[in-house]
């Protein structure tokens, strides 16, 4: 059975996250259609005239009409992709795993931040807020990621201590063998890192130079982190100065929307066959699953 490490729910921060097995399952449903194929990936919408199916590279629309039946019944997500030691997983296998879980109430896509200085600068990446002072961001190719990241911007002390167990307990359940989770609970909360064959485990407290005044917990492959370096020319048509995106105690600009669409949407043929067209989702007033697309619409096939 899949592992539920986290279970906690809480509200200003609200990072609760279920961390998976080393088998989880990217294409959990199948639809059979009527003229005898069958098509693989995950459900994100059933209504009673279609089914959007999010696959690997996008969402597809399916009439209802063309279904002849649908095998979503198992509750347990496994993935037939085993994450490989030494690897991270893919960014959909880590986003499978936050739209599961209720306390998470809105998942968005923003434009990447500016990086400076430290490991991880000049390296393209994408970023997203998670309710509203959690960040996670994944670098290089989504689907072999060579970093990913989960910060916070907080003030009070025990939001900050409940975000570090959360984090510390997900990203161990990713891990593939006990040296890997002892230097991930090695590190001290002031900073610092450790390698365990080619992952790295790092903690930037926020007086950082590079932390933007979050306290951030990453994994990173620090022998393919230069292969990812981009000119800082290309590496700034893709990225947006800190101020421009959030406050300064790290909230998001309100009122920004449609501007951070239009940097995102100009942005996106960067990722082209990487992402899928999901850029989020959120949770209405009465718990409802909603899901942000780009504007690109989903196709509909047969």
């Amino acid at each position: 059975m899949k592992q539920r490490f986290l279970s906690v729910l809480f509200a200003a921060t609200t990072l609760g996250l279920h961390a998976a097995d080393s088998h989880v399952n990217l294409d959990p449903d199948t639809i059979f259609m009527n003229d005898g194929t069958a098509k693989k990936g995950l459900i994100i919408r059933n209504d009673p005239t279609e089914v959007v199916l999010q696959q690997r590279m996008g969402e597809v629309i399916i009439p209802k009409a063309y279904i002849r039946r649908i095998d979503d019944e198992v509750n347990d997500v496994y993935f037939v992709d085993m994450v490989k030691p030494g690897k991270l997983p893919p960014w959909r296998m880590i986003v499978a795993d936050l739209r599961s879980d209720d306390s998470i109430r809105s998942f968005r896509q923003i434009p990447a931040t500016t990086m400076e200085k430290g490991e991880f600068a000049r390296i393209p990446y994408l970023s997203f807020r998670i309710n509203r002072r959690v960040e996670m961001n994944v670098y290089g190719n989504p689907e072999d990621p060579v970093a990913i990241e989960f910060g916070v911007y907080e003030r009070k002390a025990s939001e900050i201590t409940k975000f570090k167990k959360i984090t510390r307990t997900y990203l161990a359940g990713l891990l593939d063998n006990r040296r890997e989770i002892a230097a991930l609970y090695s590190l001290e909360d002031k900073g610092g890192k450790k390698t365990v064959g080619d992952l790295t485990f790092q903690v930037t407290p926020p007086e950082a130079p590079d932390a933007d005044g979050a306290w951030w917990i990453s994994i990173y492959e620090h022998k393919r982190l230069d292969a990812f370096r981009v000119p800082d020319a290309i590496y700034r048509k893709n990225t947006l100065p800190f101020g421009k995106v959030n406050h300064g105690n790290g909230i998001l600009r309100n009122g920004n929307e449609a501007f951070f669409d239009a940097f995102l949407q100009s942005n996106m043929t960067a990722w082209q066959g990487m992402i899928p067209d999901l850029r989020g989702f959120y949770r209405n007033k009465v718990g409802n699953l909603k899901l942000l697309f780009t504007k690109k619409p989903a196709s509909t096939h047969p």
